[in-house]
């Protein structure tokens, strides 16, 4: 039985905190970057593999569940009521799904907001 939080959870919640303090909040990809500290190709990208991203992503799913960070999508709702994700790879024309992380404040934590 797990004892606490796993490496990968604490560095999650550092990422977020730390982007939280500069008034930011973090993409999943920006936290994946800084867990696993991917550095910039002579191009300027940052290109992480499948196990880091999936890694990253079931961490932050825990700690969502055990209620210790909050996710949301980035999405536009037009009029009509049809979502729109505004963030479309120029290439492709495909809308990139974006997720961005805060931690979760309980109501009861002092100077909560509601």
């Amino acid at each position: 039985m797990s004892r606490g939080l796993g490496r990968i959870q604490r560095e999650c919640l550092r990422v977020i905190e730390e982007y939280e303090a500069a008034g930011h909040k973090p993409t999943t990809f920006n936290i994946v970057a800084q867990v696993y500290q991917i550095e910039r190709d002579r191009h300027g990208n940052r290109m992480c593999n499948d196990a880091q991203h999936t890694a990253t992503k079931r961490a932050l799913a825990s700690l969502r569940r055990k209620g210790l960070v909050s996710g949301q999508q980035d999405t536009a709702v037009f009029p009509s009521g049809e979502k729109h994700f505004p963030h479309a790879d120029p290439a492709t024309r495909r809308a990139l799904r974006c997720c961005y992380w805060t931690r979760a404040i309980s109501p009861d934590a002092p100077g909560a907001r509601l």
